[in-house]
């Protein structure tokens, strides 16, 4: 709640341009959620992890702020009408300030430019007052070349400074290159806005929060607390267990444990096809995750350090483990860490601590 708490202040600020930084499965995409329910202007949400880069960025975004301000247009834009008289009178009033619609709707052109005429048409629909959301943005940039990354930062930062244009928030990691960019003086997105971080809480907040949310909250708080260390803090697994543990009988913490077995088995096979697809990161990545997940150091192990350093800059960069505090590392998602300290290799279970 203090996250939330947080978060409803920064955008009452009403800042330009707010960066969040993230821990994976922290709860950022829900909390963010919630928070833009409660704003009193005009909210375009655009999720990145399904975008696959700069023009597909500023179709993604025109077809959310026409679906959601100009919905009689939306067949048209859509394909479904050859015909609209909606879309006819919006292409008009943006041909005047030189944005070929129909090439935004159809996705040809210079991504750097159709980005900027998409920015420029949410400016329009919501006449300059809206806020634009852009979730999982770090996802798109590590998809991208290092030019074609700077390439949309440098355009959202021009953006965000053109008089009438709406106000940004942009998702990334901890980190990530979306964090890092704000740092970075040859960066055209440097010092461009401010940063909130949002990290994931540790097991023991779920039951010490419980003084404030109690209200809301049911379950025993043994389950909850046996569920948050099961789940390492994942809010969106450790509810999930909780709610589970309500079919189960016994002890609380065994009823967390039933439960926690239950999701386990449920998606075992998408978890296993998971970890055999790290090795397509590095050669490295699956014994680093092994060793992890035991508690081993990963430059204990014997293999090259230059090898373990580049696995996990690797994952780190796709998400797929994250440092929650200083010196350490863990797995980011809990049902992955969970099978890899099942499957480690007989060497790392020897010197494992887990």
């Amino acid at each position: 709640m203090s996250e939330h708490q947080e978060l409803a202040i920064s955008l009452a600020e009403n800042p330009d341009l707010l960066v969040l930084e993230s821990d994976p499965l922290s709860g950022t995409s829900a909390l963010l959620a919630i928070a833009l329910e409660d704003l009193d202007r005009p909210v375009i949400e655009v999720d990145a992890r399904a975008v696959g880069d700069g023009l597909d960025l500023a179709m993604a975004i025109a077809t959310a702020a026409v679906t959601q301000f100009a919905p009689r247009a939306a067949g048209w834009w859509n394909g479904a009408s050859v015909v609209d008289p909606e879309g006819l009178r919006l292409s008009r009033s943006l041909s005047v300030r030189g944005i070929d619609l129909e090439q935004l709707r159809t996705g040809t052109g210079a991504a750097s430019e159709q980005l900027r005429h998409a920015l420029e048409l949410v400016g329009e629909l919501c006449e300059g007052r809206g806020l634009l959301a852009i979730d999982h943005l770090d996802d798109l940039l590590e998809r991208l070349s290092r030019p074609a990354a700077r390439e949309v930062l440098g355009t959202l930062r021009a953006e965000h400074q053109r008089a009438g244009s709406v106000q940004q928030l942009l998702v990334g990691r901890v980190d990530g290159q979306l964090a890092s960019a704000l740092h970075d003086r040859e960066h055209p997105l440097y010092r461009a806005g401010s940063i909130l971080q949002i990290r994931r809480p540790k097991p023991h907040r779920f039951v010490d929060d419980l003084a404030i949310g109690r209200p809301w909250v049911k379950a025993p708080v043994g389950v909850i607390g046996a569920a948050a260390e099961l789940a390492a803090g994942a809010p969106a697994y450790v509810w999930r267990t909780v709610d589970s543990a309500s079919t189960h009988t016994g002890e609380h913490r065994d009823r967390a444990l039933a439960a926690w077995r239950v999701l386990r088995n449920s998606t075992e096979p998408s978890t296993a096809q998971q970890f055999r697809l790290l090795g397509s990161v590095h050669r490295a990545a699956p014994t680093v995750v092994c060793a992890i997940a035991r508690g081993v150091g990963p430059y204990e192990l014997h293999l090259n350090p230059k090898s373990v350093n580049d696995a996990l800059t690797r994952m780190r960069a796709r998400g797929q483990v994250f440092s929650p505090e200083k010196q350490r590392w863990a797995v980011s998602d809990p049902l992955l860490g969970a099978w890899a300290r099942d499957h480690a290799p007989i060497v790392i279970r020897r010197r494992s601590r887990r």
